[in-house]
Formats: structure tokens, sequence, C-alpha cells
């Protein structure tokens, strides 16, 4: 992509593959545009599988399928050996802006958490944001971990906001909402023609005016909650917590509504 191509017309361009999308893949795309071109954090999750592979949860498939030899993939597979590794902890990689590639540079934070059927996930969130990153080439090719905080999540957002001196967004806004990505991922699966719904998509602010990094798939970075909403994923209103709101005990589990705590009785009633 080149600085001089819009958003619009990446998306134009990488939409052709559109129509051989599944229904599921193609709102997960969507959603990521509207949140990079736009300049919120983008939150997905990945699956631990039995053999230690991070998977993408709508097709199946490791996600080191999707992603082209370079950096990126000597990246995603330190990912995916640290967290087939460990129980719990954060990660951290910052790629830096690169001419022709990356327009700006963008931050993803990694958190080990587990599903109510005991499922590892690697929960994702990506930050686009402008600065300039001293020693880029280190930082590209460098999978940063760390303890498991609040702490350790602010510390990145505060160095985010530092280097960009701007405060980052870390809020679900209406506009770039799940249930938009459906209604549009609807259209285009009913036959409207991708270029209205492109259209439609820019007129209600779906589609930002940001740069997009890459087109959606080809890498590692597009494809529950915690105390922080910087990690988030859509799973019936539940969350991922790291500690009883009522009495403080540990539980580190993704909850839905009607969750016990097993120390005090008190009962999670959904978001």
């Amino acid at each position: 992509m080149s600085y001089a191509e819009t958003p619009k017309d990446t998306v134009k361009r990488f939409s052709r593959s559109w129509d051989s999308t599944d229904h599921e893949s193609l709102i997960a795309e969507l959603i990521s545009v509207a949140k990079e071109t736009n300049r919120e954090p983008d939150t997905y999750h990945f699956e631990v599988n039995i053999d230690g592979r991070i998977i993408d949860p709508n097709t199946k498939r490791p996600i080191l399928e999707f992603i082209t030899e370079g950096e990126e993939k000597d990246v995603a597979r330190k990912l995916e050996e640290w967290a087939s590794q460990n129980h719990e902890g954060m990660a951290l990689w910052i790629s830096p802006k690169k001419e022709g590639v990356y327009p700006c540079p963008k931050v993803i934070m990694h958190k080990i958490a587990y599903l109510p059927n005991g499922t590892k996930t690697v929960l994702n969130s990506v930050i686009l944001f402008e600065a300039e990153i001293e020693n880029p080439r280190y930082k590209r090719k460098t999978l940063y971990t760390l303890p498991d905080s609040e702490e350790n999540i602010f510390r990145i957002l505060s160095w985010i906001n530092r280097k960009s001196k701007e405060e980052i967004n870390t809020e679900t806004t209406q506009k770039t909402s799940k249930e938009r990505a459906i209604y549009y991922a609807d259209q285009i699966q009913s036959g409207i023609s991708h270029y209205q719904v492109i259209q439609e998509m820019q007129r209600s602010g779906f589609l930002g005016e940001n740069s997009i990094s890459c087109p959606g798939g080809s890498t590692f970075s597009g494809i529950v909650e915690s105390n922080s909403s910087i990690f988030s994923i859509d799973a019936g209103g539940g969350k991922f917590v790291n500690n009883c709101g009522t009495c403080g005990m540990q539980i580190n589990a993704f909850i839905s509504s009607g969750y016990k705590c097993s120390s005090c009785g008190g009962t999670y009633l959904g978001c």
C-alpha cells in the first residue's frame, strides 16, 4: 500500500476476497478495518490447541498459515512458543512504521486467558498511533514478555501516550461496533455491490480516515475482558475477570452471566 492510497481505496482493493469469505471471518475483518481506520484498539482472540498451536477461532487453522515469511512470522512463532509454555502472563510486540508497508507504528498486547470450557486463549489488542520509534529494526523482531497486571497495561498505554502525545481511546464506540459489522457483512453476502457498502461505511463513520496498515488476513494483527477494557471478546455478555469484585478472591477466568464466586457466593449478572 502506498501512502497516497486512501482507506477507501485500500478497502476497495481487498474487498475482492469478500465474496469467498465466510460470515464470521468477514465480520472480524470489517471490525478490524473499522477499528484501524478510526484509531481504536482492535481486540480479538486466538485459541491454543492441545498441540500448543495458536489457531484462528473462526477457521480453526494455525495462524502461522496466514502469515508470510519474515520478521512478523518469526515473532508469531515466538508468541506461539510463549503461549504453549506458560499458564499466564502478557506479551508485547512493537511494530514501527515501515515505508510502503506500515503507515504508522502499532503495538499489540497479548494476554493468556481461559474460556469457561477450559480452552486456553490468547487475548490480543492492537493499538495504532503516530510516533517515531527508536531502534525500529530491533523492536520489530522482539517479543517482550511480562507479568499479567493492570499496572503493566497502564505502563504500556502511558508509553504510547507519551510517544504519540495523544490520549489513547480504549472505549468501544457504537460506530465501530460488532452490530454494525454484522449489518455490513449481511449486506455484502446478500449481493449488494461492494462499492455501495463501502460508500455507506464511509458515510456512517464505520470506515474512518486513517490509513490501514495491511489487508486483513496477511498478518497476525488483524485476524475476555479484564479490569481494563483494552482486552475484550464478544461471548454472550461475559468477561475475563482477574478478581471477584465483592471479596477480591482471584478468579483469573472468563465468566458469563450467572457465575458465582466460590468464596463469597457473589453472582455475576452480566454487563
